[in-house]
């Protein structure tokens, strides 16, 4: 037992319910933090559009969006160099 969650992220709802009994006799610990997407965006967008940063650099796989278990594991287990899948959506 025991583990450590960590949410970092945009997260909106503040009116969902933990479970803090489980959290606690499960020994866990809930680690957080809101990403500053609001103020950090705006410069990331001017790097992409001046071409300092380029996205598409970041994507290591593109998965069918049918294999999504797979790209999970893949990313979850940091297999095969995964940085970022990308689920494409069937073509059809």
């Amino acid at each position: 037992m025991g583990g450590i969650v960590s949410v970092v992220g945009v997260y909106g709802p503040t009116g969902n319910m933990v479970p803090i009994g489980n959290v606690v006799n499960k020994g866990i610990t809930i680690r957080a933090n809101q990403a500053s997407v609001k103020r950090l965006l705006p410069r990331l967008i001017e790097h992409v559009r001046a071409g300092r940063i380029d996205p598409k650099a970041l994507i290591t796989h593109r998965v069918p969006l049918s294999d999504v278990a797979c790209a999970y594991h893949l990313f979850a287990n940091k297999l095969d160099s995964c940085i970022k899948p990308v689920l494409v959506p069937h073509a059809g």
